[in-house]
Protein backbone atom coordinates (compact mmCIF):
# COMPACT_ATOMS: atom_id res chain seq x y z
CA UNK A 1 0.00 0.00 0.00
CA UNK A 2 1.40 3.51 -0.96
CA UNK A 3 2.36 5.47 2.26
CA UNK A 4 -0.01 8.21 2.87
CA UNK A 5 2.00 11.72 2.74
CA UNK A 6 2.97 12.67 6.26
CA UNK A 7 2.10 16.13 6.18
CA UNK A 8 0.20 18.98 3.83
CA UNK A 9 2.45 19.38 0.87
CA UNK A 10 2.66 22.12 -2.21
CA UNK A 11 3.37 21.58 -5.98
CA UNK A 12 5.30 23.87 -7.45
CA UNK A 13 5.03 23.84 -11.59
CA UNK A 14 7.36 25.74 -13.95
CA UNK A 15 9.95 25.76 -16.59
CA UNK A 16 13.35 23.87 -14.46
CA UNK A 17 16.17 23.99 -17.27
CA UNK A 18 18.71 25.41 -15.07
CA UNK A 19 17.73 25.99 -11.12
CA UNK A 20 14.49 27.84 -11.33
CA UNK A 21 15.22 30.50 -8.36
CA UNK A 22 12.04 31.79 -7.92
CA UNK A 23 10.05 27.93 -7.69
CA UNK A 24 12.89 26.89 -5.18
CA UNK A 25 13.04 29.99 -3.00
CA UNK A 26 9.01 29.09 -2.76
CA UNK A 27 10.11 25.67 -1.79
CA UNK A 28 12.73 26.50 0.90
CA UNK A 29 9.59 29.08 2.55
CA UNK A 30 7.36 26.32 1.98
CA UNK A 31 9.88 23.81 3.75
CA UNK A 32 10.31 25.64 6.55
CA UNK A 33 6.85 26.76 7.43
CA UNK A 34 6.50 22.67 7.97
CA UNK A 35 5.29 21.84 4.29
CA UNK A 36 6.57 19.57 2.05
CA UNK A 37 7.37 20.53 -1.93
CA UNK A 38 7.52 19.12 -5.65
CA UNK A 39 9.16 21.12 -8.10
CA UNK A 40 7.23 19.90 -10.63
CA UNK A 41 9.58 20.62 -14.48
CA UNK A 42 7.08 22.21 -16.85
CA UNK A 43 9.26 24.00 -19.39
CA UNK A 44 7.48 23.05 -23.16
CA UNK A 45 4.42 20.71 -24.25
CA UNK A 46 6.44 17.55 -24.16
CA UNK A 47 6.41 17.86 -20.43
CA UNK A 48 2.76 18.54 -20.45
CA UNK A 49 1.67 14.98 -19.56
CA UNK A 50 4.00 14.53 -16.91
CA UNK A 51 3.41 17.60 -14.82
CA UNK A 52 -0.60 16.05 -14.46
CA UNK A 53 0.67 13.20 -13.27
CA UNK A 54 2.90 14.95 -10.82
CA UNK A 55 -0.10 16.27 -9.30
CA UNK A 56 -2.92 13.44 -9.89
CA UNK A 57 -1.21 10.83 -9.45
CA UNK A 58 0.40 11.52 -6.54
CA UNK A 59 -0.52 9.39 -3.25
CA UNK A 60 -2.24 12.47 -1.67
CA UNK A 61 -3.76 15.41 -3.69
CA UNK A 62 -1.49 18.57 -2.87
CA UNK A 63 -2.58 21.36 -0.62
CA UNK A 64 -2.13 23.79 -3.24
CA UNK A 65 -0.97 24.31 -6.75
CA UNK A 66 1.02 27.58 -8.03
CA UNK A 67 2.32 27.75 -11.05
CA UNK A 68 4.84 29.90 -12.20
CA UNK A 69 3.59 32.84 -14.86
CA UNK A 70 6.84 34.66 -15.69
CA UNK A 71 7.02 33.92 -19.08
CA UNK A 72 4.77 36.13 -21.12
CA UNK A 73 5.42 34.31 -24.37
CA UNK A 74 4.43 30.69 -22.63
CA UNK A 75 1.29 32.11 -20.40
CA UNK A 76 -1.21 29.90 -22.79
CA UNK A 77 0.39 26.95 -22.44
CA UNK A 78 1.25 27.63 -18.69
CA UNK A 79 -3.12 28.38 -18.70
CA UNK A 80 -3.80 25.50 -20.60
CA UNK A 81 -2.12 22.76 -18.39
CA UNK A 82 -4.23 24.50 -15.68
CA UNK A 83 -6.86 24.29 -17.30
CA UNK A 84 -6.26 20.15 -18.44
CA UNK A 85 -5.73 19.81 -14.35
CA UNK A 86 -9.18 21.27 -13.35
CA UNK A 87 -10.81 18.92 -16.34
CA UNK A 88 -9.10 15.87 -15.11
CA UNK A 89 -10.97 16.35 -11.73
CA UNK A 90 -8.30 18.42 -9.61
CA UNK A 91 -10.63 20.55 -6.85
CA UNK A 92 -7.89 21.96 -4.87
CA UNK A 93 -7.04 25.34 -4.78
CA UNK A 94 -5.03 27.01 -7.53
CA UNK A 95 -3.09 29.97 -7.83
CA UNK A 96 -0.22 31.30 -9.76
CA UNK A 97 2.31 34.13 -10.15
CA UNK A 98 5.50 35.47 -11.54
CA UNK A 99 5.95 38.79 -13.78
CA UNK A 100 3.40 38.11 -16.28
CA UNK A 101 0.94 37.16 -13.59
CA UNK A 102 1.45 39.95 -10.89
CA UNK A 103 0.32 42.58 -14.07
CA UNK A 104 -2.23 40.71 -15.24
CA UNK A 105 -4.06 39.47 -12.28
CA UNK A 106 -7.16 40.68 -12.86
CA UNK A 107 -7.58 39.91 -16.07
CA UNK A 108 -6.69 35.90 -15.93
CA UNK A 109 -8.89 35.75 -12.90
CA UNK A 110 -11.60 37.60 -14.95
CA UNK A 111 -11.33 35.16 -17.76
CA UNK A 112 -10.17 31.46 -16.59
CA UNK A 113 -12.23 30.33 -13.75
CA UNK A 114 -9.99 27.73 -12.92
CA UNK A 115 -7.34 29.81 -11.05
CA UNK A 116 -8.25 30.71 -7.46
CA UNK A 117 -5.93 33.12 -6.86
CA UNK A 118 -2.87 34.77 -7.93
CA UNK A 119 0.81 35.53 -5.71
CA UNK A 120 1.50 39.29 -6.93
CA UNK A 121 5.07 40.35 -6.44
CA UNK A 122 7.59 38.73 -4.31
CA UNK A 123 6.00 35.62 -3.40
CA UNK A 124 7.98 33.59 -0.88
CA UNK A 125 5.91 35.36 2.33
CA UNK A 126 2.55 35.36 -0.01
CA UNK A 127 2.14 31.73 -0.37
CA UNK A 128 3.36 30.69 2.88
CA UNK A 129 0.81 32.32 4.27
CA UNK A 130 -1.76 31.32 1.71
CA UNK A 131 -0.74 27.88 2.81
CA UNK A 132 -1.95 28.46 6.23
CA UNK A 133 -5.08 29.73 5.42
CA UNK A 134 -5.80 27.13 3.22
CA UNK A 135 -4.79 24.67 6.05
CA UNK A 136 -6.49 26.37 8.83
CA UNK A 137 -9.67 26.94 6.39
CA UNK A 138 -9.48 30.16 6.90
CA UNK A 139 -10.34 33.83 5.37
CA UNK A 140 -7.80 34.76 2.14
CA UNK A 141 -8.93 38.43 1.91
CA UNK A 142 -5.97 39.92 3.81
CA UNK A 143 -3.05 38.42 2.72
CA UNK A 144 -0.51 40.69 1.18
CA UNK A 145 -0.13 40.19 -2.25
CA UNK A 146 -2.84 38.08 -3.03
CA UNK A 147 -5.45 38.88 -5.38
CA UNK A 148 -8.67 37.12 -5.03
CA UNK A 149 -12.19 37.11 -5.90
CA UNK A 150 -14.73 37.98 -2.73
CA UNK A 151 -18.23 36.43 -2.72
CA UNK A 152 -19.77 38.47 -5.38
CA UNK A 153 -16.89 37.79 -8.02
CA UNK A 154 -15.38 41.28 -7.76
CA UNK A 155 -11.66 40.88 -7.65
CA UNK A 156 -9.53 42.25 -4.37
CA UNK A 157 -5.91 42.44 -4.73
CA UNK A 158 -4.06 42.84 -0.51
CA UNK A 159 -1.07 45.10 -1.60
CA UNK A 160 1.85 43.71 -2.14
CA UNK A 161 4.85 43.83 0.53
CA UNK A 162 8.27 44.03 -0.79
CA UNK A 163 11.03 41.63 1.23
CA UNK A 164 13.45 44.06 2.66
CA UNK A 165 15.78 42.09 4.13
CA UNK A 166 16.74 39.45 1.62
CA UNK A 167 18.96 37.77 4.24
CA UNK A 168 15.79 36.54 6.31
CA UNK A 169 14.84 34.57 3.27
CA UNK A 170 16.09 30.59 3.43
CA UNK A 171 18.63 29.88 0.71
CA UNK A 172 16.85 28.25 -2.24
CA UNK A 173 16.19 24.72 -2.21
CA UNK A 174 19.09 22.47 -4.06
CA UNK A 175 17.35 18.93 -4.60
CA UNK A 176 18.67 17.23 -7.73
CA UNK A 177 21.47 16.78 -9.66
CA UNK A 178 23.29 20.01 -11.02
CA UNK A 179 24.39 21.00 -13.92
CA UNK A 180 28.20 20.53 -14.44
CA UNK A 181 30.78 22.02 -17.21
CA UNK A 182 34.69 19.71 -17.23
CA UNK A 183 33.39 17.97 -14.08
CA UNK A 184 32.76 21.12 -12.60
CA UNK A 185 29.26 21.62 -11.32
CA UNK A 186 27.64 24.62 -11.31
CA UNK A 187 24.88 26.04 -9.71
CA UNK A 188 22.46 29.75 -10.16
CA UNK A 189 22.31 31.83 -7.06
CA UNK A 190 20.93 35.77 -6.87
CA UNK A 191 23.38 38.30 -4.65
CA UNK A 192 20.68 40.96 -5.05
CA UNK A 193 16.83 41.86 -6.72
CA UNK A 194 16.22 44.40 -9.05
CA UNK A 195 18.40 46.93 -10.77
CA UNK A 196 19.68 50.43 -10.45
CA UNK A 197 18.38 51.59 -13.95
CA UNK A 198 15.15 51.55 -15.63
CA UNK A 199 14.60 50.51 -19.16
CA UNK A 200 11.84 51.26 -21.01
CA UNK A 201 11.57 47.33 -22.25
CA UNK A 202 12.78 45.38 -19.61
CA UNK A 203 10.24 43.28 -17.59
CA UNK A 204 12.40 42.73 -14.53
CA UNK A 205 12.36 46.70 -13.67
CA UNK A 206 8.93 47.00 -14.42
CA UNK A 207 8.35 44.19 -11.97
CA UNK A 208 10.49 45.20 -9.04
CA UNK A 209 9.02 48.22 -9.37
CA UNK A 210 5.31 47.08 -9.16
CA UNK A 211 6.48 46.03 -5.37
CA UNK A 212 7.50 49.60 -4.29
CA UNK A 213 10.66 49.82 -2.03
CA UNK A 214 14.53 50.08 -3.14
CA UNK A 215 14.96 49.86 -6.78
CA UNK A 216 17.91 47.05 -6.08
CA UNK A 217 18.28 45.48 -2.91
CA UNK A 218 21.39 43.27 -1.98
CA UNK A 219 21.71 40.52 0.55
CA UNK A 220 24.49 40.99 3.08
CA UNK A 221 27.74 39.65 1.84
CA UNK A 222 28.39 37.28 4.80
CA UNK A 223 25.01 35.94 4.10
CA UNK A 224 26.22 35.36 0.04
CA UNK A 225 29.48 33.91 0.86
CA UNK A 226 27.54 31.60 3.56
CA UNK A 227 26.08 29.92 0.71
CA UNK A 228 28.41 29.75 -1.79
CA UNK A 229 30.82 28.09 0.55
CA UNK A 230 28.01 25.51 1.52
CA UNK A 231 27.75 24.69 -1.97
CA UNK A 232 31.05 24.66 -2.47
CA UNK A 233 32.63 22.86 0.51
CA UNK A 234 29.64 20.36 0.87
CA UNK A 235 28.28 19.99 -2.91
CA UNK A 236 31.16 20.74 -4.70
CA UNK A 237 29.97 23.37 -6.83
CA UNK A 238 33.41 25.27 -8.53
CA UNK A 239 31.06 27.85 -10.88
CA UNK A 240 28.65 30.26 -9.62
CA UNK A 241 26.51 31.56 -11.92
CA UNK A 242 24.85 35.09 -10.91
CA UNK A 243 21.14 36.02 -12.57
CA UNK A 244 21.28 39.39 -10.82
CA UNK A 245 19.83 41.84 -13.28
CA UNK A 246 23.11 43.34 -12.79
CA UNK A 247 26.06 42.00 -10.68
CA UNK A 248 27.51 46.02 -10.37
CA UNK A 249 25.95 48.53 -8.44
CA UNK A 250 25.76 51.93 -10.94
CA UNK A 251 29.07 52.94 -8.82
CA UNK A 252 32.60 52.18 -9.46
CA UNK A 253 33.73 52.86 -5.75
CA UNK A 254 30.53 50.79 -4.41
CA UNK A 255 31.19 48.10 -6.87
CA UNK A 256 34.59 47.60 -6.42
CA UNK A 257 34.03 47.54 -1.90
CA UNK A 258 31.32 44.84 -2.68
CA UNK A 259 33.62 42.61 -4.68
CA UNK A 260 36.68 42.95 -2.28
CA UNK A 261 34.56 42.29 0.11
CA UNK A 262 32.73 38.79 -1.40
CA UNK A 263 36.12 38.05 -2.33
CA UNK A 264 37.86 38.24 1.45
CA UNK A 265 34.58 36.70 2.80
CA UNK A 266 35.76 33.04 0.44
CA UNK A 267 38.99 33.06 0.97
CA UNK A 268 38.29 33.29 4.30
CA UNK A 269 35.52 30.51 4.05
CA UNK A 270 38.35 28.21 2.28
CA UNK A 271 36.73 29.65 -1.33
CA UNK A 272 39.53 29.50 -3.66
CA UNK A 273 39.27 27.70 -6.38
CA UNK A 274 35.79 28.90 -7.79
CA UNK A 275 34.80 30.67 -10.94
CA UNK A 276 31.89 33.07 -11.64
CA UNK A 277 29.22 34.23 -14.33
CA UNK A 278 27.68 37.54 -13.96
CA UNK A 279 25.86 40.69 -15.87
CA UNK A 280 26.73 44.03 -16.42
CA UNK A 281 25.85 47.69 -18.07
CA UNK A 282 28.53 48.95 -20.71
CA UNK A 283 28.54 51.78 -18.01
CA UNK A 284 29.61 49.75 -15.42
CA UNK A 285 33.26 48.43 -16.99
CA UNK A 286 36.35 50.04 -16.39
CA UNK A 287 39.84 48.46 -16.37
CA UNK A 288 40.21 48.70 -12.66
CA UNK A 289 36.63 47.06 -11.68
CA UNK A 290 37.18 44.39 -13.90
CA UNK A 291 40.35 43.59 -13.12
CA UNK A 292 39.28 43.39 -9.54
CA UNK A 293 36.43 40.94 -10.43
CA UNK A 294 38.70 38.78 -12.22
CA UNK A 295 41.05 38.66 -9.52
CA UNK A 296 38.74 38.30 -6.18
CA UNK A 297 35.66 36.25 -7.63
CA UNK A 298 37.00 34.19 -10.69
CA UNK A 299 35.37 36.00 -13.73
CA UNK A 300 34.71 33.14 -16.01
CA UNK A 301 32.23 35.07 -18.60
CA UNK A 302 29.96 38.61 -17.85
CA UNK A 303 26.78 38.80 -19.90
CA UNK A 304 27.03 42.07 -21.11
CA UNK A 305 23.81 44.49 -21.86
CA UNK A 306 25.08 46.15 -24.98
CA UNK A 307 21.22 45.53 -26.53
CA UNK A 308 21.72 48.54 -29.27
CA UNK A 309 24.43 50.26 -30.67
CA UNK A 310 22.63 52.90 -32.60
CA UNK A 311 21.79 55.92 -31.60
CA UNK A 312 17.81 55.70 -32.18
CA UNK A 313 17.39 52.26 -29.90
CA UNK A 314 19.63 53.32 -27.34
CA UNK A 315 17.16 56.10 -26.91
CA UNK A 316 14.18 53.96 -27.35
CA UNK A 317 15.24 51.21 -24.64
CA UNK A 318 16.31 53.99 -22.52
CA UNK A 319 19.17 51.98 -22.12
CA UNK A 320 21.01 55.39 -19.93
CA UNK A 321 24.29 54.63 -22.28
CA UNK A 322 26.03 56.18 -25.66
CA UNK A 323 27.36 54.07 -27.90
CA UNK A 324 31.60 55.33 -27.12
CA UNK A 325 30.56 53.42 -23.70
CA UNK A 326 29.56 50.47 -25.52
CA UNK A 327 32.93 50.41 -27.27
CA UNK A 328 34.64 51.38 -24.79
CA UNK A 329 33.53 48.78 -22.72
CA UNK A 330 34.19 46.12 -25.49
CA UNK A 331 37.78 46.98 -25.96
CA UNK A 332 37.97 47.09 -21.87
CA UNK A 333 37.12 43.56 -21.58
CA UNK A 334 39.59 42.42 -24.43
CA UNK A 335 42.17 44.02 -23.35
CA UNK A 336 42.08 42.04 -20.05
CA UNK A 337 40.92 39.18 -21.72
CA UNK A 338 37.94 38.31 -20.36
CA UNK A 339 35.48 36.35 -21.94
CA UNK A 340 31.96 37.93 -23.26
CA UNK A 341 29.08 37.55 -24.76
CA UNK A 342 25.90 40.00 -25.85
CA UNK A 343 22.46 39.79 -27.41
CA UNK A 344 21.45 42.63 -29.78
CA UNK A 345 17.98 43.81 -30.25
CA UNK A 346 18.43 44.81 -33.97
CA UNK A 347 14.61 45.48 -33.94
CA UNK A 348 12.61 47.75 -32.16
CA UNK A 349 9.21 50.03 -32.93
CA UNK A 350 11.11 52.82 -34.09
CA UNK A 351 14.04 51.06 -36.11
CA UNK A 352 15.77 52.56 -39.23
CA UNK A 353 17.24 51.05 -42.21
CA UNK A 354 20.16 53.72 -40.52
CA UNK A 355 20.06 51.76 -37.13
CA UNK A 356 20.39 48.13 -38.69
CA UNK A 357 23.82 49.22 -39.94
CA UNK A 358 24.87 50.39 -37.16
CA UNK A 359 24.46 47.23 -35.19
CA UNK A 360 25.65 44.99 -38.05
CA UNK A 361 28.77 47.08 -37.97
CA UNK A 362 29.10 46.70 -34.37
CA UNK A 363 28.56 43.14 -34.62
CA UNK A 364 31.25 42.81 -37.19
CA UNK A 365 33.63 44.60 -35.27
CA UNK A 366 33.04 42.79 -31.70
CA UNK A 367 32.46 39.46 -34.16
CA UNK A 368 35.19 37.00 -32.05
CA UNK A 369 32.48 38.14 -29.23
CA UNK A 370 29.85 35.31 -29.03
CA UNK A 371 26.15 37.42 -30.21
CA UNK A 372 22.69 36.98 -30.60
CA UNK A 373 20.03 38.96 -32.33
CA UNK A 374 16.37 39.84 -31.84
CA UNK A 375 13.40 41.98 -31.81
CA UNK A 376 12.22 44.16 -28.53
CA UNK A 377 9.23 42.11 -27.39
CA UNK A 378 6.53 44.41 -25.14
CA UNK A 379 6.11 42.82 -22.22
CA UNK A 380 3.40 43.54 -19.42
CA UNK A 381 3.92 46.69 -17.12
CA UNK A 382 6.92 48.30 -19.00
CA UNK A 383 7.11 51.58 -20.20
CA UNK A 384 7.86 50.85 -24.02
CA UNK A 385 4.12 49.14 -24.06
CA UNK A 386 2.30 51.76 -22.64
CA UNK A 387 4.18 53.93 -24.63
CA UNK A 388 3.09 51.78 -28.27
CA UNK A 389 -0.46 51.19 -26.29
CA UNK A 390 -0.69 55.19 -26.26
CA UNK A 391 0.09 55.73 -29.72
CA UNK A 392 -2.38 53.04 -30.70
CA UNK A 393 0.58 50.28 -32.18
CA UNK A 394 -0.02 47.95 -29.76
CA UNK A 395 -2.63 44.98 -31.19
CA UNK A 396 -3.08 42.41 -29.49
CA UNK A 397 -4.39 41.75 -25.61
CA UNK A 398 -2.99 41.00 -22.61
CA UNK A 399 -1.76 37.34 -23.39
CA UNK A 400 0.12 39.19 -25.67
CA UNK A 401 1.15 42.22 -27.58
CA UNK A 402 2.34 42.84 -31.38
CA UNK A 403 3.59 45.88 -33.31
CA UNK A 404 5.34 46.38 -37.04
CA UNK A 405 8.33 48.76 -37.00
CA UNK A 406 7.32 51.91 -37.59
CA UNK A 407 9.14 51.49 -41.11
CA UNK A 408 7.75 49.64 -43.55
CA UNK A 409 10.91 48.27 -45.48
CA UNK A 410 12.25 47.85 -41.60
CA UNK A 411 9.39 45.71 -41.07
CA UNK A 412 9.72 43.66 -44.53
CA UNK A 413 13.27 42.88 -43.31
CA UNK A 414 12.52 42.11 -39.72
CA UNK A 415 9.85 39.15 -41.50
CA UNK A 416 12.48 38.13 -43.78
CA UNK A 417 15.12 37.88 -40.87
CA UNK A 418 12.84 35.99 -38.65
CA UNK A 419 12.34 33.43 -41.02
CA UNK A 420 15.51 33.26 -42.37
CA UNK A 421 17.71 32.76 -38.87
CA UNK A 422 15.17 31.70 -36.32
CA UNK A 423 16.98 28.24 -36.91
CA UNK A 424 20.48 29.78 -36.30
CA UNK A 425 19.28 32.30 -33.47
CA UNK A 426 16.19 30.51 -31.85
CA UNK A 427 15.82 26.77 -32.56
CA UNK A 428 16.40 24.39 -29.72
CA UNK A 429 19.96 23.88 -31.57
CA UNK A 430 20.33 27.27 -32.30
CA UNK A 431 24.46 27.69 -33.10
CA UNK A 432 24.32 31.43 -31.88
CA UNK A 433 23.75 29.99 -28.21
CA UNK A 434 25.74 26.86 -28.76
CA UNK A 435 29.11 28.70 -29.62
CA UNK A 436 28.37 30.60 -26.55
CA UNK A 437 28.64 27.19 -24.91
CA UNK A 438 31.40 26.16 -26.76
CA UNK A 439 33.13 29.28 -25.50
CA UNK A 440 32.91 28.46 -22.15
CA UNK A 441 33.86 25.08 -22.16
CA UNK A 442 37.09 26.64 -23.54
CA UNK A 443 37.39 29.36 -20.60
CA UNK A 444 36.10 26.99 -18.35
CA UNK A 445 39.81 24.54 -19.26
CA UNK A 446 41.54 27.61 -19.25
CA UNK A 447 40.76 28.99 -15.70
CA UNK A 448 40.55 25.27 -14.11
CA UNK A 449 43.13 23.64 -16.08
CA UNK A 450 46.11 26.38 -17.19
CA UNK A 451 48.72 23.22 -17.27
CA UNK A 452 46.21 21.35 -20.48
CA UNK A 453 44.85 24.42 -22.18
CA UNK A 454 46.03 24.99 -26.10
CA UNK A 455 46.01 28.66 -26.63
CA UNK A 456 44.79 27.23 -30.25
CA UNK A 457 41.36 26.54 -28.71
CA UNK A 458 40.50 29.65 -27.58
CA UNK A 459 41.66 31.26 -31.21
CA UNK A 460 39.63 28.91 -32.87
CA UNK A 461 36.01 29.57 -30.20
CA UNK A 462 37.10 33.30 -31.67
CA UNK A 463 37.01 32.46 -35.13
CA UNK A 464 34.01 30.37 -35.18
CA UNK A 465 32.03 33.41 -33.58
CA UNK A 466 33.76 35.37 -36.19
CA UNK A 467 32.67 33.57 -38.99
CA UNK A 468 29.11 33.48 -37.44
CA UNK A 469 29.21 37.10 -37.44
CA UNK A 470 30.29 37.41 -40.54
CA UNK A 471 28.11 35.42 -42.31
CA UNK A 472 24.85 36.79 -40.12
CA UNK A 473 25.67 40.34 -41.49
CA UNK A 474 26.21 39.48 -45.20
CA UNK A 475 22.45 37.70 -44.72
CA UNK A 476 21.06 40.59 -43.41
CA UNK A 477 22.81 43.20 -45.33
CA UNK A 478 21.57 40.83 -48.62
CA UNK A 479 17.75 40.72 -46.47
CA UNK A 480 18.12 44.71 -46.21
CA UNK A 481 18.89 45.49 -49.90
CA UNK A 482 16.27 42.87 -51.44
CA UNK A 483 13.76 44.21 -48.61
CA UNK A 484 14.35 47.65 -50.60
CA UNK A 485 13.32 46.35 -53.82
CA UNK A 486 9.68 46.72 -55.49
CA UNK A 487 10.01 42.23 -55.67
CA UNK A 488 6.50 40.42 -55.49
CA UNK A 489 5.96 38.50 -52.54
CA UNK A 490 6.35 35.07 -55.26
CA UNK A 491 9.83 35.84 -55.68
CA UNK A 492 10.58 37.34 -51.88
CA UNK A 493 9.60 33.52 -50.74
CA UNK A 494 12.60 32.04 -53.46
CA UNK A 495 15.03 35.18 -52.11
CA UNK A 496 14.19 33.70 -48.59
CA UNK A 497 14.44 29.70 -49.13
CA UNK A 498 17.59 30.66 -50.98
CA UNK A 499 19.01 32.51 -48.46
CA UNK A 500 18.02 30.17 -45.94
CA UNK A 501 19.85 26.97 -47.41
CA UNK A 502 23.04 29.10 -47.54
CA UNK A 503 22.69 29.88 -44.04
CA UNK A 504 22.08 26.97 -43.11
CA UNK A 505 24.94 25.49 -45.30
CA UNK A 506 27.54 27.63 -43.13
CA UNK A 507 26.05 26.54 -39.56
CA UNK A 508 26.64 22.97 -40.54
CA UNK A 509 30.14 23.81 -41.09
CA UNK A 510 30.22 25.24 -38.35
CA UNK A 511 28.78 23.27 -35.90
CA UNK A 512 31.27 20.90 -36.93
CA UNK A 513 33.96 22.93 -36.24
CA UNK A 514 32.71 23.41 -32.72
CA UNK A 515 31.74 20.03 -31.70
CA UNK A 516 35.53 19.16 -32.95
CA UNK A 517 36.57 21.46 -30.61
CA UNK A 518 34.73 20.58 -27.47
CA UNK A 519 35.53 17.34 -28.09
CA UNK A 520 39.49 18.28 -27.78
CA UNK A 521 38.72 19.81 -24.26
CA UNK A 522 37.13 17.32 -22.89
CA UNK A 523 39.05 14.80 -23.79
CA UNK A 524 41.79 17.38 -22.43
CA UNK A 525 40.21 17.57 -19.16
CA UNK A 526 38.95 13.99 -19.21
CA UNK A 527 35.29 15.30 -18.33
CA UNK A 528 32.52 15.52 -20.25
CA UNK A 529 30.05 18.34 -20.22
CA UNK A 530 26.47 18.35 -18.99
CA UNK A 531 25.39 22.25 -18.97
CA UNK A 532 21.69 21.04 -18.90
CA UNK A 533 20.68 19.77 -15.02
CA UNK A 534 19.03 16.07 -15.43
CA UNK A 535 15.42 15.84 -14.76
CA UNK A 536 13.97 16.56 -11.44
CA UNK A 537 11.87 13.61 -9.51
CA UNK A 538 8.46 15.46 -9.19
CA UNK A 539 7.47 13.35 -5.95
CA UNK A 540 6.48 15.40 -2.97
CA UNK A 541 9.79 15.65 -0.39
CA UNK A 542 9.89 17.04 2.88
CA UNK A 543 12.85 18.10 4.76
CA UNK A 544 14.51 20.60 7.13
CA UNK A 545 16.19 23.42 5.41
CA UNK A 546 19.76 21.55 3.49
CA UNK A 547 21.28 24.56 3.70
CA UNK A 548 20.62 26.00 7.08
CA UNK A 549 21.30 29.15 8.19
CA UNK A 550 19.81 31.59 10.91
CA UNK A 551 15.76 32.45 9.94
Amino acid sequence: MTPVPPQPWVALIGPEIEENLALRSLAACLTRAGYGTAIVPFANGSQLGPALAAVLDAPSPPLLVAVSLAFQWRALDCLAWIMALRKRGFAGHITAGGHFGSFAHAELLRDFIELDSLCCHEAEETLVALADALRDKRPLDAIAGLATRDQDGRIRLEAPRPIHDLAQLPWVDRRGEPASCLGHRVATLVGSRGCYHHCSFCCIAAWHALGGGKKLRLRPVDDLAAEMAVLHHEQGIDIFVFHDDTFFLGSERASRERIEALGAALAARGVRRFGTVVKARPNDVTPALFAAMRERCGLLRLFLGIESDATQGLATLARGVSSPQNHAAMEVLDRLGIYVCSNILLFDPDTSLESLEANLVFMERYGETPMNFGRVELYAGTPLLGRLKSEGRAVGSYLGHDYSMAEHQVQRVYELAKSCFHERNFADTALANRLMGTRFDVEVCRHFHPERFDPAWLAEAKALSLALARDSAAGLRAIIAQAQSPAPQGLLDEFAAELSMRLRTTETQLRRRAQALEEMVQAAVGQRCHHVRPLLDSRPVWTTIALDQPA
